[in-house]
C-alpha cells in the first residue's frame, strides 16, 4: 500500500512566504505603471485645453481671460448692471465649445448680471454641477466636490510671475509675500498682467505674446486641496483663473486645510492664505505638468530655477527663456 506524501506545515509556510515577497516585489511596479498612465491622461488633458485655447482664438483673434470676474460699470457687459458684482465664468466656461460641450455653454444665461451666483434656470445649474473629464487630473486624491458645493478642477490660466493676493494675503488667514517679490515682473500688454491670463476680464492674443509662444506658460496643473480658490469649482468666476502664479515654487505646500483662527502672519501653509495657494502644484512626484503656448506640455521639475521659472510665465518682458 503506497502513502500520499502531502504539503508539510513548513513547505506550505514557504510557499506563502515566496508567494507575499513575490507580490512585495512587484506591488511598487503595478503603482508606477498605474501612475504613468495617469500622468499621461494628465498630460493628455492639458493638451486638449491647448488645442481649445487656440481654436477659441482662432475663432476671435484673442484668448479668453482667466476670467470675467468683477467687470466695472463701463463695459457693455456691465452698463445695465449698476450696483452688482459682475461675474460671468471662468475660462474653463468659455472653453467647453472648444471641448465638445457647446450645448453645455449653452445652457449658460450670460444675460445675467452676476451670472455665478444669481438663481438660475434649471438648465444653468446643471452647468454648475457637472463634472468635466478634461478638466481632473486621475492621480488627484482631493474630493471632486469642493466645500461650497461645485465640481473642482487641476488645470488653471497662468497670470504670470507676479504675486497675487496682497502683501499679506487673507486678512483672516495671512501670508507674507515678501520673500516671493524678488521674482515679480511688472505688467506688459493691454491686460494688465506679465502673464497671458488674469480673471479682470481683460484679454490678450499671440500677437502679444513677444516672448514666444514655446517659451511661455499658458496652463499648469493646481491642486483643489491646497487652494482655497480651486476649491470654489471649475466654473466659478474666481477660482484662481488668470491668479495663479509662477513667484511662487511648484508644489508649495499649501495644503494646511485646518482654521485659520490663530494662524501665524509668517505662515503660508493653509490653503486659504491667497499667496502661496495660487501657485502650481500636483500630486505627480517630483514636479507638475505645464502647457505652453505652442500646445506642448512640458514636466516642470519642483527644482526648477526660480528665476528661469518666472521668466518662463511672462509674455514679453524681453528674456525669453528656454524650458531646461
Amino acid at each position: 500500500m503506497k502513502l500520499r506524501r502531502g504539503f508539510t506545515l513548513i513547505e506550505l509556510l514557504v510557499v506563502i512566504a515566496i508567494i507575499a515577497i513575490l507580490i512585495a516585489l512587484l506591488l511598487p511596479a503595478v503603482q508606477q505603471a498605474r501612475e504613468a498612465a495617469r500622468r499621461t491622461q494628465c498630460r493628455n488633458h492639458l493638451k486638449q485645453i491647448g488645442l481649445a485655447l487656440h481654436n477659441y482664438h482662432d475663432n476671435f483673434n484673442q484668448f479668453p481671460p482667466g476670467a470675467f470676474w468683477a467687470l466695472p460699470n463701463t463695459t457693455p457687459a456691465a452698463v445695465n448692471c449698476i450696483g452688482v458684482t459682475h461675474q460671468k465664468g471662468s475660462i474653463l466656461v468659455h472653453l467647453l465649445p472648444f471641448i465638445d460641450q457647446a450645448p453645455l455653454y449653452n445652457m449658460w444665461n450670460f444675460s445675467l448680471c452676476d451670472a455665478d451666483t444669481s438663481t438660475f434656470p434649471s438648465s444653468t445649474t446643471q452647468l454648475r454641477t457637472t463634472k468635466i473629464a478634461p478638466y481632473f487630473c486621475p492621480s488627484e486624491s482631493s474630493p471632486p466636490i469642493g466645500s461650497g458645493g461645485w465640481p473642482v478642477h487641476n488645470y488653471a490660466a497662468c497670470f504670470g510671475p507676479q504675486r497675487t493676493g496682497g502683501a499679506t494675503g487673507n486678512g483672516a488667514c495671512p501670508c507674507s509675500a515678501a520673500p516671493f517679490d524678488q521674482w515679480n515682473l511688472p505688467a506688459t500688454g493691454n491686460n494688465g498682467a506679465p502673464g497671458m491670463f488674469t480673471r479682470a476680464y481683460r484679454t490678450s492674443a499671440i500677437r502679444d505674446n513677444t516672448d514666444g509662444t514655446s517659451n511661455t506658460i499658458y496652463f499648469g496643473e493646481v491642486r483643489p486641496n491646497c487652494s482655497g480658490h480651486v476649491n470654489a469649482g471649475w466654473a466659478n468666476s474666481n477660482n484662481g483663473q488668470g491668479l495663479t502664479s509662477t513667484v511662487i515654487p511648484i508644489n508649495y505646500n499649501s495644503c494646511d486645510t485646518s482654521a485659520a483662527t490663530g494662524a501665524s502672519p509668517a505662515d503660508c501653509s493653509r490653503r486659504c492664505n491667497w499667496v502661496t495657494e495660487l501657485a502650481y502644484k500636483s500630486q505627480h512626484v517630483g514636479g507638475c505638468h505645464i502647457l505652453m503656448g505652442d500646445g506642448t506640455v512640458r514636466f516642470f521639475s519642483e527644482n526648477i530655477s526660480m528665476a528661469v521659472y518666472s521668466r518662463l510665465g511672462a509674455k514679453s518682458d524681453g528674456v525669453p527663456v528656454e524650458v531646461p
